[in-house]
């Protein structure tokens, strides 16, 4: 009867701790892909130091989250996601508003993914 017991708290915390942490990596990458989403619309609309800044709040907050991120998530989309930043620092140097926009949007799109991948549902749990 112990190790019944053992196995369902075991379960349990197992299980509160996997919601724990799909809803941390929410919180980390939605207001990420939100700034994202801003900073392309920012550029589009010619208020360029408004849109490297809010991309650069976006690119300290993926560096602040990195390993915790990196210890859940598939390495693939997230080397991808590096290596758009470096191209967006690029981009904001050379002040090219439609290679900026687009990194951002794909940025967007890669953050938001991660979030949403690691959400509760019931497709992600069969």
């Amino acid at each position: 009867m112990r190790r019944f017991w053992t196995g369902t708290i075991l379960l349990i915390l197992l299980l509160a701790g996997s919601m724990a942490i799909s809803a941390a990596l929410g919180a980390i990458h939605r207001p990420m892909a939100d700034a994202l989403t801003d900073a392309a619309q920012l550029a589009l609309d010619e208020q360029w130091e408004q849109a490297v800044a809010t991309a650069q709040d976006a690119a300290d907050r993926w560096e602040r989250y990195h390993r915790f991120t990196a210890a859940f998530a598939d390495h693939s989309p997230m080397d991808e996601a590096d290596r758009l930043f470096r191209q967006l620092t690029v981009y904001a140097q050379q002040r090219s508003v439609t290679e900026f926009a687009a990194a951002c949007t794909q940025l967007q799109v890669m953050t938001a993914a991660i979030a949403e991948s690691h959400r509760i549902t019931w497709w992600n749990l069969l």
